[in-house]
């Protein structure tokens, strides 16, 4: 009996035991158990409005401020070339052969100074004339006195008179166009010499010869100049703008030039013509400016770059704030606490990373530059 009772009191304790332990298991299991989740929150989209509950946007959602486009300088390439206003190109007037050449390259020349003497036989064709001229003037005038001098006496009619007189004009005037086609180019008129001697127009340096001794020379022909002559002392810089550009120039500017040659310095230079027309091909407009040049840096065909100053004017944005959808130009604008709206803009490029922008935008607005096209795709799901 008591090994029955003995046993039954284990009995009893185990199954003590046993239920405890799967009470304590339960209540275990029970706590640990984790709650339903909530499902995520799903923004609003509303036209082109994109808003987020609790007025939240996502962590991940960057903004930047539209700024304003900051002072900066609009460099532009060009070349130097020579100045026209005080720059000759010499050409031969009548075919013949070069005698003599009398300067060499790079000598400077005073107006009227021999650069070369020529001989052609259309020089003494002209001489010629100019004397032929001459004495058929004389024999004209002696038969219109003698003509006077009968019609007077009445012997001729009042009509040869008049023939004599008409024949005596168009001597004199023959005489002033040959004398005129010598004069022009400096030919002497007194003796039949087929030569004439080229000169200098202006002060300056002969900065281009093509020519040399006994070199056969042609007047229907028009090739290189025999002789260029300028004066460096001022240059013309022929600038290529982009015709987005081209408000930033304006006759009377003062822009500043810069070379290779030249790293440490920088040439001011004054603009002095804009073309009326745009380049088909590269879309720039030409732009000319007037450079001093005394001390002869600067050369002639030099590549060179001119530096614009450039106010602020436009404001700008990040590129990666801007998409591209078709032909149009949209951002995201914060238009209130978690709220964004897609916003169609007109803007240009101001480099590789911003835009400037001509309508749409306003210096301060919030733009979304991290996850716009985020916002983007939820615009387009929900329509």
């Amino acid at each position: 009996m008591t090994l029955d009772l003995l046993l039954s009191g284990r009995s009893v304790r185990g199954l003590l035991m046993r239920v405890t332990g799967a009470a304590l298991l339960t209540a275990l299991c029970s706590c640990s158990r984790p709650e339903s989740l909530k499902p995520d929150a799903v923004p609003e989209v509303k036209g082109a409005v994109v808003s987020f509950p609790e007025q939240k946007a996502p962590a991940d959602l960057r903004l930047a401020a539209v700024g304003r486009e900051s002072d900066r300088a609009l460099n532009v390439p060009g070349r130097m070339g020579w100045d026209e206003d005080h720059t000759a190109r010499i050409y031969a007037p009548y075919a013949g052969r070069i005698e003599r050449v009398r300067v060499t390259l790079g000598q400077a020349v005073r107006r009227g100074q021999a650069l070369a003497d020529v001989s052609a036989s259309d020089i003494g064709q002209a001489q010629a004339d100019l004397h032929k001229a001459q004495a058929d003037e004389g024999v004209a005038r002696a038969s219109a006195e003698r003509a006077r001098e009968l019609a007077a006496a009445g012997v001729i009619a009042r009509k040869d008179l008049q023939q004599a007189e008409a024949d005596l004009a168009r001597n004199a005037a023959e005489i002033g166009r040959a004398r005129a086609r010598l004069t022009q180019y400096g030919v002497s008129s007194n003796a039949v010499t087929q030569g004439l001697t080229l000169t200098s127009p202006l002060d300056g340096i002969v900065v281009e010869r093509n020519v040399n001794t006994k070199a056969e020379v042609r007047s229907d022909v028009q090739g290189q100049p025999l002789f260029t002559i300028s004066d460096p002392a001022t240059l013309w810089a022929n600038l290529d703008v982009d015709e987005t550009e081209l408000a930033a120039l304006r006759p009377g500017q003062t822009v500043e030039l810069r070379a290779a040659a030249w790293p440490e310095l920088s040439f001011p230079a004054t603009i002095t013509s804009i073309s009326e027309s745009v380049d088909a091909n590269s879309r720039a407009v030409k732009v000319r400016a007037k450079v001093p040049n005394a001390e002869h840096r600067l050369k002639a065909e030099m590549f060179v770059t001119a530096s614009v100053s450039r106010p602020s004017t436009l404001p700008t944005v990040p590129a990666d704030a801007v998409l591209l959808k078709g032909e149009k130009l949209y951002v995201f604008v914060q238009s209130g606490p978690g709220q964004f709206e897609r916003r169609e803009i007109k803007a240009r490029s101001g480099g590789p990373q911003a835009w400037l922008v001509t309508n749409g935008l306003a210096a301060g607005d919030k733009v979304v530059v991290g996850g716009a096209l985020y916002l983007d795709q939820l615009l387009d799901a929900a329509r």
